[in-house]
Formats: structure tokens, C-alpha cells, sequence
């Protein structure tokens, strides 16, 4: 979904994503001038912590919810503990202070809308990268 002349970019010479690297060298560069370490530690959090509660929310609709053929549901394992790890990363997401969250909610957003321009509404898949190539 990047573009690839910046994203997939290898160096001939040493099959290194040299563009990238660079890329990632400026932002951090910036932010160490712009923010705390700290305050890049809420940031981070925001994205994980939302990651987390995405993968157990997942996790129940898929062993709790839709029920596979021939597999018994397990209460506690497909039920209880996704719940309460999605209870518990919400937790601590909502304990993130108010910047992190305003900047983290700013990045989310962003990202929807470029992934529903490049999938066309979501209308489309994603295209995958083919990592064969390198």
C-alpha cells in the first residue's frame, strides 16, 4: 500500500532498504527534537495497546463467536481470557495521557483514510507486497 519506490526499495550493492533507513533516521531524528523520550513511550503505547485490544477481540470473535466445525468451544480459553485481556489493554489504554492520545488518534485516522483511498473505499484488497522479488 506504500510506495514502493520509497518503501521497497533495496540498494543493488547491499540488498539493504537504504531509503527507508534514512527515512526512519529523519523522523527520528525530528521527534527526539520535538518530544520526551517519555512522551514517545505514550505514543507507542497508543498504537500497541490498541493493536493488543484488536487481537483479542479477534481472538473471542473467532473461537467464541463463529464456532468452527468440529472444534469445542473452551470457555475459559476462547471466552474469559480474551475478554480479560481486552478489558485489561483497554485499561491502560484509557490511562494514556491526553496528548499521545490526541497524536495517536491523529496517525489512526490518517491511516484509515490512505488505506480507504488506496483500496478504493475498502471496496478492494490491499495490495500485498511480494517479498520473492528480493
Amino acid at each position: 500500500m506504500f510506495p514502493r519506490k520509497l518503501f521497497a526499495y533495496l540498494d543493488p550493492k547491499r540488498n539493504t532498504p537504504t531509503r527507508n533507513i534514512w527515512l526512519i533516521g529523519v523522523v527520528a531524528y525530528i521527534g527526539t527534537l520535538l518530544i520526551t523520550y517519555e512522551q514517545a513511550a505514550e505514543i507507542l503505547n497508543f498504537g500497541a495497546f490498541l493493536a493488543f485490544m484488536g487481537v483479542n477481540l479477534a481472538t473471542f470473535w473467532q473461537f467464541a463467536i463463529v464456532q468452527q466445525p468440529g472444534r469445542r468451544r473452551r470457555w475459559f480459553a476462547d471466552v474469559v481470557m480474551p475478554l480479560i485481556g481486552f478489558v485489561f489493554c483497554l485499561w491502560i489504554w484509557l490511562g494514556l495521557k491526553l496528548p499521545a492520545k490526541i497524536v495517536g488518534g491523529i496517525w489512526f485516522i490518517a491511516g484509515l483514510i490512505y488505506c480507504a483511498i488506496k483500496t478504493r473505499g475498502f471496496r478492494e484488497r490491499p495490495v500485498m507486497i511480494d517479498f520473492g522479488e528480493s
